[in-house]
């Protein structure tokens, strides 16, 4: 590890840029690529939130999805077949060939 002191750091900043001008110059650039970097990590972790919650929507309709579970063939008096779901009740006029 390198330790320097602050008056070290200022010398080569002077050295490197030039001008007060320019070191603030280039402190404004380093904000600004900093800024962009962090609202660009924020966009992606927000489009990654919206693509797993429009899934968890997604699968939860579709488990929450009934199938029918339908008995045996019922025949009344007038000889219509019909079938009832075990689950909902739901019933079904079928035709027999």
């Amino acid at each position: 590890m390198m330790l320097f002191l602050r008056y070290q750091v200022e010398e080569f900043a002077w050295k490197k840029w030039g001008s007060p001008e320019a070191l603030d110059e280039e402190y404004e650039r380093r904000s600004a690529e900093k800024k962009k970097k962090k609202n660009k990590k924020f966009e992606q972790s927000l489009k990654e939130l919206r693509r797993r919650t429009k899934e968890g929507v997604w699968q939860r309709r579709k488990d929450e999805e009934h199938k029918h579970a339908f008995g045996p063939l019922e025949r009344d008096q007038e000889g219509n077949s019909r079938q009832v779901c075990h689950t909902c009740g739901f019933v079904v006029e079928v035709e027999e060939l």
